[in-house]
């Protein structure tokens, strides 16, 4: 009994550690900004007229497609979550340095509090989408929305902590990652069908490829069950059950791999920052 109430107090103590930081990241980030809290949906929303505009107005690819503008804007707002989780993550340990050296504390704090931190910015923003989803017309909102987007939103968050974990550690020893890892995003938001629908590939071979990475994954299906139901998910694109498992078992391995690389650096962190 004693061991059981001296575990329920290490968590309890590291769970009022971890949403303390959680606490004070989200406040830091927006300390004295004029609009604060406000910028978490300015940001999203200033970038999705900007390019929703050259992409519908101008280059046409918007036209014809149902739904294309919430649907830009949910892929906006999920690679948002992306890239500012693992971003935050990637420096979250160098940029702690001072707290690992003076407490000792499970290492994998600090990343998770920097995600969470992002997390909060992400749910602020599906509120708005999810506020333009009810008032749109054939979308494909429905009970089954209710069940398949926690899981979809689950798996991007995995996803997150996966690249975070790696980042974060691979960053106390090069600093170089920071750059390569700016250029990797802007690769990764092309080559993602988040500006055109994944329809405008027409090369079945090259769909399955893209589909195969789970943040596209993850995209085209919250779309499917979200703004339309005609929007290409991995059942219509691999036919083989097994086959369109790939996304979610790279998901695992990535989680797994990234989860023993941190642990194994995570003892020299105060000696390498």
């Amino acid at each position: 009994m004693k061991l059981i109430r001296t575990v329920k107090a290490f968590q309890k103590t590291y769970k009022s550690l971890l949403l303390e930081m959680i606490r004070t990241d989200f406040k830091l980030r927006y300390q004295g900004s004029v609009l604060g809290y406000l910028w978490s949906l300015l940001k999203p929303l200033m970038l999705f007229a900007i390019l929703y505009t050259v992409f519908t107005k101008f280059l046409h690819i918007g036209r014809g497609v149902p739904n294309y503008p919430i649907s830009l804007l949910l892929g906006i707002v999920m690679w948002n979550f992306f890239t500012e989780a693992t971003t935050n993550a990637l420096s979250s340990i160098v940029s702690k340095g001072s707290l690992i050296r003076k407490i000792n504390i499970p290492r994998y704090l600090i990343p998770v509090a920097a995600i969470s931190s992002a997390f909060i910015n992400m749910s602020l923003n599906l509120v708005v989408v999810f506020i333009f989803v009810l008032f749109a017309h054939d979308t494909a909102l429905s009970w089954f929305t209710i069940i398949a987007f926690p899981i979809l939103l689950a798996e991007l968050v995995v996803v997150s902590v996966s690249t975070g974990f790696f980042l974060s550690a691979l960053y106390v020893r090069y600093r170089d990652i920071e750059h390569i890892w700016d250029i990797l995003k802007q690769a990764m938001f092309y080559t993602i069908p988040i500006l055109y629908p994944l329809s405008l590939i027409d090369s079945v071979p090259l769909q399955k490829l893209i589909i195969s990475n789970p943040l596209a994954q993850i995209i085209q299906d919250s779309r499917a069950v979200i703004t339309h139901r005609g929007n290409l998910q991995t059942g219509d694109i691999f036919h083989n059950p097994l086959a369109r498992l790939i996304p979610f078992a790279l998901v695992v391995i990535a989680l797994l791999i990234s989860s023993a690389y941190f642990r194994k650096r995570s003892k020299y962190f105060a000696e390498e920052i």
